[in-house]
């Protein structure tokens, strides 16, 4: 492959990438499991493209470094978008005895109840040696 197409193509997975940075940096923007999955596939094939193009190309006009960071940051904030949507959290409805299935919620929007437990002392003396127990 010569440097004019290498240089292109790479052009091209970086406008692919921006193009997936933008999709998630939307304002109104509500996922779907879908095409976060969608974005991450075309994620990866746009890595690839991406160093096979900068790969062609010298090393002193290499631009891989600022490509893999952006590319390292899309992908997780694109696998946490995946992850919360994958979120299924019960939550107990104080007017019955049934458990609501919630979906889309983060585990950092609910705490969990304290659980009193009780502490008590065990002693227990064997032979010449005395062991004790603190339970909590």
């Amino acid at each position: 492959m010569d440097a004019e197409t290498a240089t292109v193509l790479r052009g091209r997975a970086k406008a692919a990438l921006t193009r997936i940075i933008n999709f998630i940096d939307k304002n109104d923007q509500t996922f779907d499991k879908n095409d976060i999955r969608n974005k991450l596939e075309k994620l990866e094939l746009t890595y690839t493209e991406f160093d096979k193009a900068d790969a062609a190309l010298p090393i002193e006009s290499s631009e891989m470094e600022e490509f893999e960071t952006k590319y390292y940051e899309t992908k997780a904030k694109l696998q946490n978008i995946l992850e919360n949507l994958s979120v299924r959290t019960y939550v107990y409805n104080d007017n019955s005895d049934v458990f609501e299935n919630v979906s889309n919620m983060k585990s950092s929007n609910f705490k969990l109840p304290k659980i009193n437990i009780e502490r008590f002392l065990v002693i227990i003396k064997i032979g010449l040696h005395l062991r004790i127990y603190m339970y909590h």
